[in-house]
This record gives structure tokens, sequence and C-alpha cells, in this order.
């Protein structure tokens, strides 16, 4: 009997830590993640769901007007639950929506993830009426639920000697 009594408090301590333990990793994992990739020309950038917590929320790219600018959105369902969702890209200028991307609703199964993919190219911006000037600055809006992701793009000129305007600086 004495035995039993002199582990209780180990016991508790164990159970305690095991606890704590389990309540780090279901809040750090369990929930919706989203990434996007973003290819222009020969390179690719990951923005994965914690990059959009900064201050600014947003993302800056640059890209050559001549190139077609790649959109891959990933949505993770990391719940006990199937997750449906409306998934929108649009590019705006100046606060006006310009040209829709993409739509679709989307039905993500427990623990697994959904893949989309678009483009914007110079084509479908010059169709809308706009080209390349001096503020070749584009956002591209990505929603789903109440979820709004931005990124920017700075087009530029393919010509020799024109190079993109310089892009806020990022802290790392």
């Amino acid at each position: 009997m004495a035995l039993k009594r002199r582990y209780r408090f180990l016991y508790l301590a164990i159970a305690c830590i095991a606890g704590l333990a389990a309540i780090f990793v279901v809040d750090g994992y369990l929930g919706i993640y989203d990434t996007v990739y973003i290819t222009t020309g020969e390179y690719e950038q990951k923005i994965e769901a914690y990059e959009w917590l900064r201050e600014e929320n947003f993302w800056s790219t640059s890209a050559r007007w001549d190139e077609k600018v790649s959109f891959r959105y990933e949505i993770e369902n990391h719940q006990f639950s199937t997750y449906s969702t409306r998934i929108e890209a649009s590019v705006w200028k100046e606060n006006e929506r310009v040209i829709d991307l993409f739509a679709e609703d989307k039905s993500i199964e427990p623990f697994d993830k959904v893949t989309v993919e678009w483009t914007l190219s110079s084509e479908e911006l010059e169709s809308a009426g706009f080209g390349i000037d001096e503020y070749a600055d584009y956002t591209i809006k990505i929603n789903y639920g109440d979820v709004e992701r931005k990124v920017i793009v700075n087009f530029y000129s393919p010509e020799e000697g024109s190079y993109p305007k310089p892009l806020p600086p990022r802290e790392r």
C-alpha cells in the first residue's frame, strides 16, 4: 500500500506532462492551412500560412510582361471533419476587379489536401484593357471562406536594360 501511495505524484506528474504535450500537438497541428506557390520564369516561391501573419498581409513578386505567372494553391484540412469552401482568385487594379482567374467549390476530406492551379498572362490583362506602364502592379486576391490572401505582381518590360522596380524589403 505504501508503495502505491509513494508513486501517486509521479503518475500525476507524468499524466500532466502528457496532457500538456497533447495540447501543444493538437493546437499546433489541427486546423486549415493554405500554401501559395508562384512561378515566374524559372523561379518558384512558396508562401506558407504563417507568412500571412506579418503586418503587411501581402506578398510581392516580379515578373516579365511577356511570361506567364503560374499559381498553385493548396489547402490542407487537418481536422476530423470534411471542410467545404469556395476558392476564388481574381486580378485587381486600383481597387477594381479586372479579371476572374479561378472560382470553384471544393470539399476536402479529413487530413487531406486539395490543389488548384491557374495562370496569369499579359494577353489576359491586355484583353481587359491594361498594359505595362510605369505602375504595372496587379493584385491577385485569393479567397477561401473568410480568408483573403493578396499577392502583388509587379510586371516589368522584357526590353534590355529594363528592370523591375524594387520591392519592399521582407524580413526573414
